[in-house]
């Protein structure tokens, strides 16, 4: 038997969630001193509701203990494990992971387990997850998940725009000044995930015009490959989302799923933001 392993950094569909070999570990949201597991403890409306008020929540990678946990419980039931990590760019859970897992090894030298960094974050994670719980239940091993996840990573895209420059202030990830004239003057950061990085790949003036050029960014890159389940990813208003199906439909993408964003990157991007995620071309010319 093989479990997939993901972190709460990974937007998953709500059909995939209870998948009988997935299983999650979260990282930790911590408001006014308190520590909350993503995704356990507390979601996405919860938080806002601190967020609205104006409190700035931090977050820190997953704990090491429940690396330790999970792993020695897999290798006392002989369970094989893939651990799909949140970009080691943005995190240390993957480095944490690979340490407890060196630890666990060395007391349970037969257990099975490979660590991968996704180089993705949220909803980008969440396609790969997707497509490696098909494999195992084909039976699939893990040399055969490896390099399946190896090939996916490239060929994922994942493209968010946010609506408030002051929260990446606030993050540390543009000036002060950046964030009060990118107020002023509505501008509204193009982020994209790329080779494990938050970048920012534009800046237009309004919502439209920062939805219209993400559903650029997707008719450019998506190529044939509609009949696929498209992402939408949110954290606030369900009117971008409303918005983005229109647009996707008329493109001839009929399978489209909306997905709250996690609490972790939420804190980040702040209380208003929505995205798209997809793949370029379909899992099995990718592996081919």
């Amino acid at each position: 038997m093989i479990k997939l392993l993901v972190d709460s950094m990974c937007d998953l569909p709500k059909g995939t969630i209870n998948h009988p070999s997935l299983d999650m570990v979260s990282l930790n949201v911590i408001i006014e001193g308190k520590v909350y597991r993503d995704k356990r403890e507390i979601d996405l409306d919860g938080m806002n509701k601190f967020m609205e008020k104006g409190i700035v929540p931090t977050t820190s990678q997953v704990n090491p203990g429940d690396f330790l946990e999970y792993f020695e419980e897999c290798a006392k039931n002989k369970v094989e494990c893939f651990y799909l990590a949140f970009t080691s760019k943005l995190s240390g859970s993957y480095e944490t992971a690979r340490l407890v897992l060196k630890d666990v090894q060395e007391k349970y030298p037969d257990f099975k387990c490979k660590i991968v960094d996704s180089l993705q974050s949220g909803g980008g994670i969440a396609l790969i997850a997707v497509e490696l719980l098909k494999f195992i239940e084909k039976g699939k091993d893990l040399e055969y998940l490896v390099e399946a996840t190896e090939k996916l990573i490239p060929h994922t895209h994942f493209y968010f725009s946010i609506e408030d420059l002051n929260w990446l202030y606030r993050g540390g990830r543009v000036s002060r000044g950046t964030a009060m004239v990118g107020g002023f003057l509505k501008i509204h950061p193009i982020v994209s995930v790329e080779e494990g990085e938050l970048k920012i790949i534009g800046k237009v003036r309004g919502n439209k015009k920062a939805r219209n050029t993400i559903i650029e960014k997707v008719s450019e890159n998506i190529g044939e490959y509609l009949n696929q389940t498209v992402g939408i990813a949110y954290t606030g208003s369900m009117k971008p989302v409303e918005e983005y199906e229109n647009a996707l439909r008329l493109m001839g993408i009929e399978k489209i799923e909306p997905v709250p964003i996690g609490c972790v990157l939420a804190a980040h991007l702040g209380l208003q933001g929505s995205g798209i995620y997809f793949l370029d071309k379909p899992p099995e010319k990718i592996l081919e």
